[in-house]
């Protein structure tokens, strides 16, 4: 009887795993690879210099009017957090 009910918990946790591609729900992600907060201060900061650069770019070649409705929302927010 304890064999029966070892092999159920086994089958279920199995189809449990595979289910999940493998991960298991209860492990944290690893997908923060920054090593300190300062690291990930950073990449974000870039990220945001980058968008900016490229929205300033796209207004440069092709003026203001061409500027999407997020990127002009982009544009604004980043106006305002400095």
């Amino acid at each position: 009887m304890l064999y029966a009910v070892i092999a159920v918990i086994v089958v279920v946790v199995y189809f449990i795993v595979r289910s999940n591609n493998g991960t298991t729900p209860y492990l944290p992600s690893s997908k923060n690879t920054y090593q300190t907060i300062d690291d990930e201060f950073n990449a974000k900061k870039k990220v945001k210099q980058e968008n900016i650069d490229r929205i300033l770019e796209k207004i440069n070649d092709k003026g203001v009017n061409s500027l999407t409705k997020q990127e002009k929302v982009m544009l604004d927010e980043y106006s305002n957090s400095n």
